[in-house]
């Protein structure tokens, strides 16, 4: 004859015990489980909304007759209007920050030194998801017979990262350093900060210097911050700068122009000098 089982008191809160375990596992999991989807989502979303440049620099670019801008795959190119450039600039943004903060800083470059410049959009807006971003670029214009690469701030990281496994020219750094040991490379380097910028890691950035080649070129602007880099407005962590925009990016240009026609060594570039305002 069937006998329902017999459990006794301490049985019975032996096993509830282990459910409540259970059920206190089982939410762990599902609560780690929410945070990592919301947080992995957040991030994307925050990655996602980067900083444009202002409506007036990107205008005011456009509108310039020595200066083509277009677009091909996400790819920002400015390029001299009225002149074959073949020489080339891949540069790598910042994090969360637009190729087209960058048109009104390159405007002057272009022109003054027969360049193109190419700016790619990163994934999620943030270059060291696609170091090598640089050689489809390459790859693509074959017209352009002297490269160079360069970024600012993280993209200048990334910009370092292709260069070191890589042939070209130059490597050019926007407040910012190499996390990666070049100093036997074969291209030269400039490095350009502002002293005004306080999102710039002064401390990594000093320890980095001892990675760059000894030939290294060094320029610091005098009032310039970290977003004078670009035209873009907002960033955390940042202070305000002296220089107007317009005037940072004309001592970039002067610093930067002069370096890139110096270093390109192709026929028809003169090496020549710009004053360089500090």
């Amino acid at each position: 004859m069937w006998e329902a089982p017999q459990f006794t008191a301490g049985r019975m809160s032996h096993e509830c015990n282990n459910d409540l375990d259970m059920n206190r596992w089982r939410q762990a999991i599902v609560v780690v489980f929410v945070v990592v989807l919301v947080g992995s989502g957040g991030a994307s979303l925050y990655f996602s909304m980067p900083y444009h440049g202002s409506e007036s620099s990107v205008q005011q670019v456009r509108d310039d007759p020595q200066v083509t801008v277009t677009t091909e795959s996400g790819v920002h190119i400015i390029s001299p209007a009225e002149a074959d450039s073949t020489v080339g600039l891949v540069f790598y943004p910042g994090a969360r920050v637009a190729p087209d903060a960058y048109y009104s800083t390159f405007a002057p470059v272009v022109t003054r030194a027969n360049v193109t410049v190419f700016v790619p959009k990163m994934p999620l807006n943030v270059a060291l998801l696609d170091t090598d971003a640089a050689e489809s670029i390459r790859s693509q214009h074959p017209g352009i017979r002297t490269w160079f690469v360069g970024g600012h701030s993280l993209g200048g990281v990334a910009a370092c990262q292709y260069a070191s496994s890589q042939d070209v020219q130059g490597l050019v750094l926007f407040a910012s350093y190499c996390n990666r040991d070049v100093r036997d490379e074969p291209f030269s380097v400039l490095s350009v900060t502002g002293s005004a910028d306080t999102v710039l890691n002064r401390e990594s950035y000093r320890e980095a210097d001892s990675r760059l080649p000894p030939d290294t070129t060094s320029q610091e602007i005098r009032g310039m911050n970290h977003t004078q880099f670009g035209s873009y407005r907002g960033q955390r962590g940042d202070s305000p700068a002296p220089l107007t925009y317009d005037e940072a990016h004309r001592r970039l240009a002067d610093v930067l122009v002069p370096w890139l026609t110096n270093q390109s060594n192709i026929e028809g570039f003169n090496s020549v000098e710009y004053p360089i305002r500090g």
